[in-house]
């Protein structure tokens, strides 16, 4: 049985050796050489010294090497950091020195910036990368008790403040990865469509749990040229593609995805935010018979907590549906009490999936996690069915006027109207009113759209309260390194 994360590249070695794990440009990489490939680089961590527990930082963009660098790790029984190549020196030294990073892997291209983290880095005992190997070391078996032991820290988002490093161990990666496994139904023939970094929750679990069964990882980078990953998709027969709402607005507005049949493709995969349902619906419509799998999750979660059935996007595609299997969801109040049926509250959950704690950081970490529950900062309410709608996250709730209410909300009915891309309703400071409401959009290619419509839009459609001051109408959203809105880029513009 596959109980450590290095265990299932081994296990695959042995029994399917030739069948490809990663696909990266002109390469096609088997199991049996993933597996040399990461037993040679835990080989090399244990020779230079490092020990049970040691925190090592991964810096690289997803290439063969650096997800044969995070199984390595693993194997050497480490602790992965991935840190996220595109924040800048600064940022990056402040998550290696919170945890403390004993050595670094860096990729091709990031040589510059690994000196830099050296320089300003206190641990950083040595670098390596792809063409370190030593052979001859044994890596020493692991006790079962191990499983509990930490296997990742996935920093959260946030680049000002102190860093969160969610600590996630075997067992937390293991237990949700297989309940994806089940309830996506993937197989080793499956091939899924990577273009989500491996230092994001959601695109290291697509590797994870692609590998548990046997299946192959696209490494695909060139999502600026939506066409270009559709073509991705034909050549390597690719049977899922995942990615964030954005990446489907995109795909959906600006490639000729209406005209093709992708026969190969079997599902699509949604996570990372919330997608409007007016574009869950329209994918849905468009491909009726292949499976789209809207879900929630947190990095903290390891990183799956709910996904809607398939069947159920056409009249539910507002709802991130049930929780996984082994995944405990309850709503509660601010007294703590669940919260009836159709009721707001606070998302929180438990499961063998939910973090150790935070690193380092015990008063962080007694604020997210109570008796054993993850309270999520996210508020929602579940319906008759016992699916899970959720409204917005707990800090971002706006008040106006002394009426509160969710951007995510304004942001839904806007997604409604016939000529908007995408929209980000934010809020800045009023003397009057306290606080005033901001929209940005972005207009699909074509649309003649006025912004007087869009406001004449939202007083049919919304509260008084929610209706926006101010409509900017931008040429392109900014977006982060993992696709998202980058909604603080825009509080300058």
């Amino acid at each position: 049985m596959k109980l450590f994360l290095h265990d299932i590249v081994s296990d695959n070695a042995k029994r399917r050796p030739t069948d490809i794990a990663i696909i990266e440009g002109s390469k096609q990489i088997p199991y049996k050489e993933l597996n040399r490939k990461m037993e040679n680089l835990a080989s090399y961590m244990v020779a230079m010294g490092l020990k049970r527990g040691e925190r090592v930082g991964l810096l690289a963009k997803n290439s063969v090497g650096s997800i044969a660098a995070y199984f390595a790790i693993s194997k050497a029984g480490c602790v992965s950091v991935p840190l996220n190549h595109a924040l800048n020196v600064e940022e990056i030294s402040r998550q290696a020195n919170d945890c403390a990073i004993s050595s670094l892997y860096v990729g091709a291209g990031f040589e510059t910036k690994a000196k830099g983290l050296v320089d300003k880095t206190k641990f950083i005992r040595f670098v390596m990368n792809e063409a370190q190997e030593t052979l001859g070391y044994r890596v020493s078996m692991f006790p079962r008790s191990y499983l509990k032991s930490p296997a990742s820290i996935i920093y959260t988002s946030g680049t000002t403040r102190r860093p969160l490093g969610a600590l996630l161990t075997q067992e937390n990666l293991m237990s949700n990865n297989r309940a994806i496994v089940k309830y996506a139904h993937l197989k080793s023939s499956d091939k899924i469509i990577c273009v989500l970094p491996i230092y994001y929750i959601y695109g290291l679990s697509l590797v994870i749990s692609h590998f548990i069964v046997g299946g192959t990882v696209i490494i695909e980078t060139r999502f600026a040229y939506p066409n270009v990953l559709l073509d991705a998709i034909e050549k390597y027969c690719a049977t899922g593609f995942a990615g964030v709402s954005s990446h489907y607005i995109m795909l959906l507005n600006m490639s000729n995805l209406a005209n093709r049949k992708l026969p190969s493709l079997r599902y699509f995969m949604q996570a990372g935010d919330k997608m409007p349902p007016d574009v869950a619906k329209r994918l849905a419509l468009l491909f009726p018979k292949k499976k789209l799998y809207l879900m929630y999750g947190q990095t903290e979660a390891s990183p799956r907590i709910s996904y809607l059935d398939p069947s159920l996007v056409p009249r539910k595609a507002g709802s991130v549906g049930k929780p996984i299997e082994g995944v405990r969801v309850k709503i509660v109040n601010v007294r703590g009490k669940e919260c009836k049926e159709g009721e707001e509250g606070e998302i929180t959950v438990k499961g063998a999936n939910i973090m150790a704690g935070y690193w380092n950081n015990p008063v962080q970490t007694n604020t997210a996690l109570k008796k054993g529950w993850l309270y999520t900062g996210d508020i929602g309410f579940k319906d008759p069915d016992g699916d899970i709608f959720i409204v917005g996250r707990k800090k971002d709730f706006i008040k106006i006027g002394g009426n509160r209410i969710s951007p995510a909300q304004i942001e839904d009915m806007v997604s409604r109207l016939k000529g908007i891309m995408e929209n980000v309703a934010l809020s800045f400071k009023d003397p009057v009113l306290g606080e005033r409401l901001k929209l940005f959009v972005t207009l699909v290619p074509g649309s003649k759209l006025e912004r007087e419509q869009i406001i004449r839009f939202c007083k049919a459609n919304l509260p008084a309260y929610g209706v926006p001051r101010d409509v900017v109408v931008l040429k392109n959203m900014p977006k982060n390194s993992l696709g998202k809105i980058d909604r603080e880029s825009l509080r300058g513009k």
